[in-house]
This record gives C-alpha cells, sequence and structure tokens, in this order.
C-alpha cells in the first residue's frame, strides 16, 4: 500500500525514479481497485448488465499517476520515458509493460538520478545527499538534507523520524 500511495502523492512527477517493486506494488493495487469498481458496477446494475461508471472514473483517475509511474520505471533502468510509447501498440505494448517493470535498476545514480531503493548503502548515501563515489557527509549535513526533503513534502513526518533517528544512530 505504501508504494501505491507513494505513487498517488507523487501523481504528475515524471522525473526520478521508482522501483521493480513500488512499480508492480502499484498496478496490484490498482488492479484490485479497478475489479473491486467492476463489482460496484455490477452490483449497480443488477441483470441489465454493468455499465462501467465507479470502474471507468477509477481507471480514468489513475491514467496520469499510471504514466508517470512507468515514465519512473524506465528511468530507473535508465532508458528514455519516451519508450512508454511502446505500450500504445497493441500485443507489443503489453510485453513491454511487462519488460519494462522487470528490467534491473541502475546501481547508484544515473542520469535520471539517485536510486530510489531503501535498502542499498549508495541508494542511503545519495539520498541523505552524498555522493554514491565519493566521501559520505557529516551527520549535521544528512540532517539538513532530510530537514530540507521533509520541509519541501518529499518525505512524511514518519519518513523524517526514521530518517533522523538512523542518522543519529549511525553517529554513536
Amino acid at each position: 500500500m505504501t508504494a501505491y500511495l507513494d505513487a498517488m502523492r507523487r501523481y504528475a512527477a515524471f522525473s526520478g525514479r521508482s522501483t521493480r517493486s513500488q512499480f508492480w506494488l502499484y498496478h496490484l493495487t490498482l488492479l484490485a481497485l479497478a475489479l473491486t469498481g467492476f463489482i460496484i458496477d455490477i452490483a449497480i446494475a443488477g441483470p441489465a448488465g454493468p455499465e462501467p461508471r465507479v470502474s471507468a472514473v477509477l481507471v480514468i483517475a489513475h491514467y496520469i499517476p499510471s504514466l508517470a509511474i512507468i515514465i519512473r520505471r524506465l528511468h530507473d533502468s535508465n532508458r528514455s520515458g519516451w519508450l512508454v510509447l511502446l505500450c500504445l501498440i497493441p500485443l507489443i505494448g503489453t510485453i513491454a509493460f511487462i519488460a519494462f517493470g522487470c528490467t534491473a535498476s541502475t546501481l547508484g545514480t544515473n542520469r535520471f538520478g539517485p536510486a530510489t531503493d531503501k535498502g542499498s548503502p549508495s541508494a542511503t548515501r545519495a539520498r541523505d545527499g552524498g555522493s554514491v563515489d565519493g566521501p559520505a557527509p557529516s551527520a549535521v549535513e544528512r540532517l539538513e538534507k532530510a530537514a530540507a526533503l521533509h520541509a519541501g513534502g518529499a518525505i512524511t513526518d514518519t519518513e523524517f523520524a526514521k530518517v533522523k533517528a538512523a542518522i543519529i544512530e549511525d553517529r554513536a
């Protein structure tokens, strides 16, 4: 659910990167929502046959975030976001969509930004404001970077508290 909420917070952010797990968990949640909407459509219409009212609204509301997360997924594998146009071609688009979702991420920073995989040491260093290849930033620099991300709305209060605790724990 966190991946879905993250994608919705970044509703129209076409820059940056999204990991495989973020991509697939978002689309799995979207599938569950669409199926739920379809079931509601069936319940509303009764025996006359479903008219896609609720499910259509859900799918339309998720069109831009879906496009954005596919482009960020392409960026994560160091590919141009314009490759998303392949998804418009029948059959080839489905294959391309699956291939883009399964492609491995590039390690560290690529031309689209730092890695977003929260578990990797290089991603943690890059996310906290340091260079992947250079020396790690000081605890004060990392705290300032985390505070700036929090103030800008890039991370939530809970995420900020976790990052702050991790920085203080590393320093001790």
